[in-house]
């Protein structure tokens, strides 16, 4: 997991809030898990792996895996005295696990930041077991809107976030071919919508001013156009009308 990520620790916690619905639907295809190890790529601070090892009890293993140590400090922190789940360090383009010996793996948010995902996709298929699965949470990111009324700079603003912004921006709406490709089965895939009803809300869960300014100063939007667009999203804040949506998927497979 070499490829950076764009949020720390807080970013996360606050999302894990925001999303407890679709977390909660990523661990189900877990549920009936028995025995084995199921593992939690690009786990971060760790919570997504603690409640999957307070859902299946003692009898497996759950493993998180991030390449960010800061992040792992945190996660073994909040294990606690749990005994059925440990944190490493680690890379999503070569796992420590032998063929056929995981019996889940789950990543959320992990695709959109590879530069190769045809690898981490090879590698998960080569460890997990045959008939066992794998899910993954991914940001449809051109389904960002503001309902602004600037539909043009919205556009650019979704282009910038797909193409240049995100190492691998189109990775949610790729899901379904790379899991096909790379021999996985059973494909299903979920759609959640996430909106949000305040300026704040958009800055905390999608860094949208920050947005706004890189787009600045990479010459995308001038300093009028931003103005402009940011003073209708205030009017909208302040009227009680502000709303911005975007889409979420989760894909299951079987190897």
């Amino acid at each position: 997991m070499t490829d950076a990520k764009h949020y720390g620790a807080g970013y996360l916690t606050d999302t894990g809030d925001f999303l407890k619905q679709l977390k909660v639907h990523s661990y189900a295809p877990f549920s009936n898990t028995k025995e084995g190890v199921v593992v939690d790529l690009g786990c971060g601070t760790g919570m997504d792996a603690i409640l999957i090892a307070d859902m299946l009890g003692d009898v497996v293993r759950v493993v998180g895996i991030d390449h960010d140590p800061l992040m792992i400090e945190q996660a073994r922190i909040a294990t606690g005295a749990r005994t059925n789940i440990n944190f490493i360090s680690g890379e999503v383009y070569k796992l420590d696990f032998e063929d056929n010996g995981i019996a889940g793996v789950r990543m959320e948010r992990v695709v959109q930041h590879l530069s190769q995902p045809a690898t981490m996709f090879q590698e998960v298929y080569r460890v997990l077991r045959p008939g066992h699965p794998v899910v993954i949470v991914e940001t449809i990111w051109n389904s960002l809107n503001l309902y602004s009324g600037h539909v043009e700079l919205e556009q650019r603003l979704r282009d910038y976030l797909t193409d240049q912004k995100v190492n691998n921006g189109w990775a949610g709406n790729k899901l379904t071919k790379d899991l096909a490709s790379n021999g996985f089965q059973e494909i299903r895939l979920e759609t959640y919508c996430m909106v949000v009803r305040s300026k704040e809300e958009a800055n905390r869960y999608l860094f949208l001013n920050r947005i706004i300014a890189e787009m600045v100063e990479k010459e995308i939007l001038s300093d009028e156009e931003a103005a402009d667009f940011t003073s209708s999203l205030e009017r909208a804040d302040e009227g009680g009308y502000f709303t911005c949506s975007m889409n979420l998927v989760l894909a299951k497979a079987i190897k």
